[in-house]
């Protein structure tokens, strides 16, 4: 399963993904996980449990973040 599929089987729908960033949203939880690509960094707006952890690390994975 790749992250997308992570991300939405957690309710998160992929708001945008271009060079510069990809954003995944959750509007029943009122979550926003953004991945910006340039500077290599993520921002996270509320708690995560460990499913959203493990989506996040997938993701990062997948950019070839090391």
């Amino acid at each position: 399963m790749n992250a997308k599929e992570m991300f939405e089987e957690l309710g998160y729908d992929i708001a945008y993904d271009n060079k510069y960033n990809i954003r995944y949203n959750n509007i029943k939880k009122d979550i926003y996980i953004y991945f910006m690509l340039d500077t290599k960094t993520i921002e996270i707006t509320e708690t995560i449990n460990i499913k959203e952890l493990q989506a996040i690390n997938k993701q990062v994975e997948e950019l070839g973040w090391k």
